[in-house]
């Protein structure tokens, strides 16, 4: 097996993985209306990203103990049935449910990916095969959002979802057998802490959710008891799984995952809220809300491979400055588009600009944990990239969701809301500065 068929083959699975996400985001406003219940806005995004927090826990262990080629029939068979679900829902419940089945065959096949790359390609080649999992967004960057656009626009919402299944069904053929030469004997001993490991990942997504539930609520007494509950459920779990010292920013992997948890945090705050301020507040179609994500993704890949190619003349500590910076403008002319005076196009470049920033950021943070993985532990980082992952997205959903229905309930208007939310994503976009400068600027050798 090359690596040449392996790349394609990962390439492929990323893409229909992006594919769904890019038109979700497009069709989700429509979809909220259509099925009636604009409260569930953010919890319809969480369900799919806790959901796949369970998962990448699942996949990691399985990968580490069997090979990848168990859990991708797995992942793709939940994945088949989300669609369809999705596409016969009636009610948002029903939406939610099927979304959170889709997540869960997403965490799959994104820890397959992320994983195989540790494991086959040689540390120096990394970057590069990175920029190319990133470069799998470009295509359904390019479609989704224009695809998502029209469907939801002239056809009909529900074919967003039915017409994913011919192409998930032609990865699989195409991907399977790629990958079950790397099948391998799960070790006996293993059994119970596979079980214990898919425990703490449950306990991790039933706390998150109980939070982003809890959150979306009026504030009334019942924050002050659920969200103290929430935490000690996820908590000590969420240490166990995560590298040491990973609540301490402890330089090396913990900080690498930390990292990446930061920027994506800040940054699905901004992007997840976009579609809401382009279509409510500016009155804007879904097809053009949608080349505004088509700009970030082109961005973002040749920022990658810009990445892969500067790594070996700039420091990590370089190259993750250049991108936090580039990633908090992007932000910030975001935000500036609630001023009526300011151009519907400037989405255009600021969406572009952040798509730069995350590419080298994302990027390098990316290869960083690898590099500080240690033989054999390929799943587990991968599990806790895959956790930050997840986590990072649907607490962006919960909270930002929980702001825009408050703002709702207090009548201060949506666009007060959007404010504050991409406010929050700009002080942690600073926190994240702060961990590249503190954490990266002397950082500790690779081990490998």
């Amino acid at each position: 097996m090359t690596h040449n068929q392996l790349k394609f083959g990962l390439i492929l699975a990323v893409s229909l993985h992006a594919f769904d996400e890019l038109v979700l985001t497009i069709a989700l406003p429509t979809i909220v209306h259509d099925l009636g219940g604009s409260d569930w806005y953010g919890i319809s995004l969480a369900s799919y990203i806790l959901a796949s927090l369970i998962s990448v826990v699942w996949a990691g262990t399985s990968i580490d103990q069997r090979g990848p080629v168990r859990i991708f029939l797995i992942g793709y068979a939940l994945f088949a049935i989300g669609l369809v679900l999705a596409a016969l829902s009636t009610t948002m419940m029903e939406f939610v449910m099927a979304r959170a089945m889709q997540g869960l065959g997403g965490g799959i096949s994104w820890t397959i990916a992320y994983s195989i790359t540790n494991i086959v390609i040689p540390s120096h080649q990394r970057p590069r095969m990175i920029a190319w999992l990133d470069s799998a967004w470009l295509i359904p960057s390019l479609l989704a959002p224009t695809a998502g656009g029209y469907i939801v626009d002239y056809l009909d919402w529900h074919w967003v979802f039915m017409g994913q299944l011919p192409f998930l069904l032609i990865a699989a053929a195409i991907l399977y057998p790629h990958l079950k030469p790397l099948a391998k004997n799960q070790p006996a001993t293993t059994k119970s802490t596979s079980v214990n490991d898919l425990w703490q990942a449950i306990r991790i997504a039933a706390g998150a959710g109980l939070l982003i539930t809890i959150m979306a609520k009026p504030i009334d007494w019942l924050w002050l008891l659920a969200i103290p509950v929430s935490l000690m459920i996820a908590w000590r779990p969420l240490v166990t799984v995560m590298p040491r010292g990973f609540m301490l920013i402890r330089p090396g992997l913990a900080a690498s995952v930390m990292l990446l948890f930061l920027i994506e945090v800040a940054f699905f705050l901004a992007d997840l809220f976009l579609p809401l301020m382009m279509i409510e507040v500016r009155q804007l179609s879904s097809s053009v809300t949608g080349l505004a994500f088509t700009c970030c993704a082109i961005t973002w890949v040749g920022a990658s491979f810009f990445q892969a190619w500067l790594s070996s003349r700039l420091t990590v500590h370089q190259s993750l400055m250049a991108g936090g910076v580039f990633s908090l403008i992007g932000i910030a002319l975001l935000a500036s588009l609630l001023y009526p005076q300011v151009p519907f196009w400037m989405i255009y470049v600021a969406w572009g600009v952040e798509g730069f920033g995350m590419g080298l950021a994302f990027n390098t943070a990316f290869s960083a944990t690898m590099d500080y993985t240690k033989k054999g532990e390929e799943g587990a980082t991968s599990t806790a990239t895959g956790i930050a992952g997840s986590l990072s997205m649907g607490l962006a959903a919960g909270i930002g969701g929980a702001i825009v229905n408050h703002g709702r309930v207090t009548g201060s208007g949506l666009s007060d809301a959007l404010g504050m939310i991409w406010l929050l994503a700009g002080i942690i976009s600073l926190i994240s500065l702060w961990v590249i400068y503190s954490r990266f600027k002397t950082p500790p050798k690779p081990i490998h």
